[in-house]
Parts: C-alpha cells; structure tokens; sequence
C-alpha cells in the first residue's frame, strides 16, 4: 500500500543511523554461544551552536536469545490481542443484555451430577453448537423447572456461545421485554413499540427469562404473543425459562402463543432440587 505522504511527493523519514564504536566477542551466559557485541551510539547534532550527543549503548544477543525475544513479543502481542477481543465481546454481551453475573457462565462450568441434568446439559450444548441449523429451522428451547436448577445458566451459555459464533442475541426477563414494549407509552423520547418489537424478532436468537411471574392481564398476553408470533412468522430461535408447567404457562401466555411454542420447540425439565441450596448445604457441612 502506498503511504499518503508518498503519494503527495515527500520523502519516508528514515530511522537515524548508529555508529558502531567497537566490536567484542561475547559468549551467551544462558546457551553458551558466540556472538558479537557491538558499542554503538547515534551521530552528534548541533542545536544553537551547541554539541549534543546521546550515550553510547551496547547491542548485540546470541541468535537463541534473539529467537526467544522475538517469540516473547509475539506471544505478547498475540495475548493482548485476545484480551482486546475479549474485552469487546464482553460489551457486546453487554449491549445484548447478558446480566453480569451469568457472563461466566458456561456448558464446561455446569454441574452436571444426575440424569435430568446430563440431559439438559447436551441438549442445550447441541443447540448451540448447531445453532446455524437451528437458525434455519427456527428451533425453540423451553427450559421448565424450579428456581435454582441452572436454567438462566444454560440459556445464557447458549446465547453467549451463539454470539461468538458471529449471530446477534438479546437476552431479557419477560418483565423487561414488557417494560421495553411500554417505555414509549410514559417517555416520547424511548423507542416505539414497534421498533422495540422490530429488534426482538430480527436478533438470531432471543432469550425470555423467568416467564411466569409478570403476566396476568390481556393486554401483556398480547405484547407477548406479538413478540412470539413475530419470531414465529421469521422462523427465528429462541429460548425460554420458567418454573410453570406446561399447561401453567399454556394458561398463562394463551393458547395461540404456546401453539407457536409446541410447534418447533423441546421441552426441558428441570426437576431437581434448587443446586444453591445443595451447594450451600455441602458447604455448611464441610466447614
């Protein structure tokens, strides 16, 4: 590529030249082998008729140590670059609304100690591991069970997997995909409804936490089912948690919303003891 001052006709500034004042012979203390060591310094210069010269400084390494620099500044800069890019997927797990304290969670870091949980475990890796098929057939994961079972867990593994794959991802409590599709009733200034329900059917994947403790009117039936529906007709994943049944959260979100559900989605049960409480009941035990 041709340099912009190249192109306009002025000359590459070149790097300033050492003079080489000696030359020894040195032997590497760490891999016993010759090299030559050389005193160099750069050209005096004259600045209002004074005399200016930089100190003298001796350069020169065995050809092992030169090769274990280089390699240490690759290495160097190769982890910097992937601290650089981990930075910058971690406020895109941000801007899709990944809470903090589910960022770490991950399939290698889930406790998978009974069959229920194996079960949940590979179904919802094979999701996103597979998540192009799925984006294809617009697949749906509905994750069932009590609180603490490591539903928002798994959900949150598979949307940040999802998400360094390359897809788009929004993850919210139904609560807040409620409070999101009403800003615009109290605030002028928040985005409309459509727009908010415009970007919950385009992301790849959308995650739907805790449905099951918000709704009880027609009206959050409604705003539900349009945000359902819309994926529906898209043919967009998504996953869901609750701690209903299926013919409790059938009551709950409706007919036609759960119809859309059933369609194209597993159901997943998570029917075992709230993992917090075992943890901190092993824990007491221990101390």
């Amino acid at each position: 590529m041709t340099d912009a001052s190249e192109a306009i006709g002025f000359e590459q500034p070149k790097a300033p030249a050492y003079e080489v004042l000696e030359r020894v012979l040195g032997t590497c203390e760490k891999h016993g082998l010759d090299f030559e060591r050389r005193l160099e310094q750069l050209p005096a210069k004259i600045v209002l008729g004074r005399q200016f010269r930089a100190p003298a400084r001796w350069t020169g390494s065995c050809a092992r140590c030169g090769e274990e620099a280089r390699q240490a500044n690759f290495e160097a800069a190769r982890a910097e670059k992937a601290r650089q890019a981990e930075q910058a997927m971690q406020e895109r797990f941000g801007r899709a609304g990944v809470p903090m304290r589910l960022r770490g969670r991950s399939f290698d870091n889930y406790e998978a100690l009974e069959p229920g949980q194996r079960h949940a475990l590979t179904a919802c890796r094979e999701f996103a591991e597979r998540f192009d098929e799925h984006l294809v057939l617009g697949s749906t994961l509905v994750l069932a069970g009590k609180t603490g079972t490591g539903k928002g867990h798994l959900a949150a593994a598979v949307c940040m997997t999802a998400m360094r794959g390359g897809h788009t991802a929004f993850f919210a409590t139904s609560r807040e995909i409620l409070l999101m599709l009403r800003a615009s009733w109290s605030d002028k200034d928040a985005p409309s409804e459509l727009d908010v329900l415009r970007h919950l059917v385009s992301v790849d994947l959308l995650v739907i936490d805790d449905i099951g403790v918000q709704f009880g009117t027609d009206a959050e039936r409604d705003q539900l089912f349009s945000v359902i529906d819309g994926r529906y007709r898209e043919q967009k994943p998504m996953i869901l948690t609750t701690n209903l049944s299926a013919a409790k959260l059938q009551d709950l979100i409706g007919e036609r919303s759960f119809s859309r559900l059933r369609e194209d989605g597993q159901w997943i049960a998570f029917d075992w003891s709230d993992w917090r409480a075992q943890r901190r009941a092993r824990e007491g035990g221990a101390a």
